[in-house]
């Protein structure tokens, strides 16, 4: 019978990793303007903020990609003992690709039809998922 074997201190640093890749995805430096047009929204509408600040999103986000991380750590470990017989890190990117195209994609895509956003706010959040995601694989998959 299967039993996971799930590194905890690499699903923590697979989730600090991912949640400031977010921090620095949508900073000015990267995409922040573009997201804020693709939302319809300015640099002052997002600070306007009248009840608890950015803090407890921020912390909802962390969660969020703490259980992201969590639910990953567990399909690559899966992964890991059904194909044994190729590398970690193939392992790792394969069901991270897969994790992102059969849930966060689909899921992305119900945004552009059902809420009218745009392909280029799609791109963005989609590309920031696949990256992250992607580097998720990777640490959860080679650190064992």
């Amino acid at each position: 019978m299967y039993e996971p074997t799930i590194n905890y201190l690499a699903v923590l640093i697979a989730t600090v990793t991912h949640f400031t890749l977010g921090g620095l995805w949508y900073s000015p430096a990267l995409f922040l303007n573009q997201w804020l047009d693709g939302m319809g929204k300015t640099k002052e509408d997002v600070n306007n903020k009248k009840v608890g600040g950015h803090g407890i999103g921020l912390l909802y986000q962390f969660l969020g990609t703490f259980v992201l991380v969590f639910i990953t750590a567990h399909m690559v470990d899966f992964m890991k003992v059904v194909y044994h017989d190729l590398p970690n890190l193939t392992v790792g990117l394969t069901s991270a690709f897969w994790l992102w195209l059969g849930y966060i994609f689909t899921f992305g895509i119900t945004g552009v039809v059902f809420e009218k956003h745009s392909w280029k706010l799609f791109s963005i959040n989609m590309g920031y998922q696949f990256l992250g995601l992607m580097v998720v694989g990777a640490i959860l998959a080679v650190w064992v």
